[in-house]
């Protein structure tokens, strides 16, 4: 027993003298090289925060912070206890990553934006070599290329343009670090009163704002000279697509009371009648009313033509597509004398979707039109009907359901409601619009109606 405790000493006091005896590491003394790299991780936060709605930055940005201080303060450190800690840190991440993982197999993005963010707040508070400003630096690019697949309105675009001014000097001092030049810093430590000397110096430095705007602008016009050069594919390389949702989509399934369509701006118990809405007997289903401001009318089982009044403008989705186009989101088939209404209206056929991918598969009628293929990605942004929007003839749907629903009149359903938060995503063969064709067409009938009348 003492003799496997005096070799276990032995092995332990060698691992330390091989520890001490180790070179030390060649640190990155460049203060503003620091900084701008940290600029570059904290907008790429930014971004993905605005772009995703999360509220990562709170606590990510002040601790990434702590993190580059401690380790610009700790750099000439071995920091072996720190690097334990940081390794312990890390392996919780993934348990956390995994779990999340497990529960947004639909769209992992945002999940593994999360998982960077963490990383890099672990990361920050051991940075003493070029090599590790340099993984910070990539972090932060991904996470802005995240923030842009995310982003649904222009908000992002600010973002873009802050993180390529940021970058064009880091990326100038980071080559610098690698041939091996002194850091520039103690140019800009100047005393109040500069010579003539200093000030010529500064001006011809590689990170001055002259020669840094200068740079700006050469990336902007190549930039947006490529980007207006550069072909526009028809569809997406991966066949990978937005699918979200509030709610969990393997129990979403057509039951004895959401075989209708669902507005929830309409009392529950009427639903498929033409229903009004709770408390307002106003948005009435035949004779004169009023139109609700909030929730509109039309969708329903039947739509009254004979209402007044007027919708305050709200957004309720954001559609991101390949190319414009008109919307499909209910048909109707028979006319009332007041309006229009779905005769069958719980006469659908349910299209079920494999339990490991959110892709169904329609069956629309072939056209013998030319097509092209549009892919569209929708997003909820208040509580709407269980009628799923779309453009002609759709041939793929990413729901985050168990199954689907299309009637007669190729409506397509979802079993709830499309809550605040729904992803989803349709791939369509939308027929081209030939306008020289339909004005023949028109000038035909037109003949064939004065003939024949």
């Amino acid at each position: 027993m003492k003799n496997t405790l005096t070799q276990s000493s032995s092995l332990y006091q060698q691992f330390r003298q091989q520890i001490k005896s180790a070179p030390p590491v060649k640190t990155e003394e460049s203060v503003i090289f620091r900084t701008l790299v940290q600029c570059l991780v904290i907008v790429g936060i930014i971004a993905t925060d605005i772009a995703a709605r999360t509220q990562m930055s709170f606590w990510a940005i002040p601790l990434s912070i702590i993190g580059g201080v401690w380790s610009w303060n700790r750099r000439q450190h071995r920091n072996i206890t720190l690097k334990f800690f940081l390794a312990i840190a890390m392996l919780g991440v993934l348990c956390f990553f995994l779990i999340n993982l497990a529960g947004s197999l639909n769209d992992s993005r945002l999940v593994l934006a999360e998982l960077l963010v963490q990383l890099q707040v672990l990361h920050s508070f051991d940075l003493p070599r070029r090599k590790d400003l340099g993984y910070s630096m990539v972090i932060g690019l991904i996470l802005l290329g995240v923030a842009g697949t995310i982003s649904q309105t222009v908000a992002f675009a600010p973002w873009l343009l802050l993180f390529l001014i940021i970058a064009i000097p880091t990326l100038v001092l980071d080559y610098r670090s690698r041939l091996g030049l002194d850091a520039i810093d103690r140019q800009f430590k100047s005393p109040f009163k500069p010579s003539k000397k200093a000030k010529k110096k500064a001006n011809y430095s590689p990170v001055s704002l002259k020669s840094i705007s200068v740079l700006i602008a050469i990336t902007l016009v190549f930039g947006l000279s490529i980007f207006t050069l550069m072909p526009r594919f028809p569809g997406y390389q991966l066949q990978s697509f937005p699918v979200d949702s509030p709610l969990d989509a393997d129990s979403q399934k057509f039951g004895g009371q959401n075989q209708g369509i669902m507005n929830p701006g309409y009392d529950n118990k009427n639903q498929g009648e033409g229903g009004n809405r709770q408390g307002n007997n106003n948005n009435k289903s035949e004779g004169k009313g009023e139109v609700d401001d909030t929730y509109y009318y039309g969708f329903n089982t039947k739509i009254n033509q004979n209402l007044r009044g007027q919708m305050k403008p709200k957004i309720v989705m954001r559609v991101r597509s390949q190319s414009p186009g008109f919307w499909k989101a209910l048909s109707f088939d028979h006319y009332t004398g007041q309006g229009w209404e779905i005769t069958n209206n719980e006469d659908f056929d349910t299209i079920k979707r494999d339990r490991w991918a959110y892709k169904f598969f329609l069956r629309f009628p072939s056209t013998i039109m030319k097509t092209k293929e549009v892919i569209q990605s929708y997003t909820a942004v208040a509580d709407l009907p269980n009628i799923i929007p779309s453009l002609s003839v759709p041939r793929h749907l990413y729901f985050p359901a168990q199954e689907i629903g299309v009637d007669d009149l190729d409506n397509l359903r979802s079993p709830v409601g499309l809550v605040e938060g729904l992803t989803y995503t349709v791939v369509s063969d939308v027929p081209y619009r030939d306008r020289t064709k339909l004005q023949k067409s028109n000038i035909l009938l037109r003949t064939i109606i004065l003939i024949f009348f």
